[in-house]
């Protein structure tokens, strides 16, 4: 409902921009889009925490006169549908497959727990 409401308001801005991350420092983001920005709030849903490496490309929208992040373009990494893949900036990944299985920096663990 938000986002539908940010969509449907009127301003001499685009209400969803494309920005891309200029700094940051524990969690303090900064960020450029068409102006630079500075504590843009990053949001995920709950129980994610992620650290955006400077020049990470973001979707912005402004929310109650500040900046925030809706979050960062995803790599589909030829993923099955209904697949999940957690990738850090160093290349360490854990992949959760649909037959049960979790790969963990290329380490298979199949349905049954057992290490292939």
């Amino acid at each position: 409902m938000w986002i539908s409401k940010q969509l449907t308001e009127k301003s001499d801005s685009p209400v969803i921009e494309n920005g891309r991350v200029t700094l940051n420092d524990k969690g303090e983001l900064e960020a450029v889009s068409t102006g630079a920005e500075r504590s843009v709030k990053v949001y995920a849903p709950y129980g994610y925490s992620f650290s955006l490496p400077a020049g990470s490309e973001l979707l912005m929208t402004r929310s109650s006169g500040e900046q925030v992040s809706f979050g960062t373009e995803m790599k589909y990494d030829s993923l099955g549908e209904g697949e999940i893949k957690i990738t850090s900036s160093s290349g360490g990944y854990i992949y959760l497959k649909n037959d049960g299985s979790v790969v963990i920096n290329g380490l298979k663990i199949n349905s049954k727990g057992v290490i292939e």
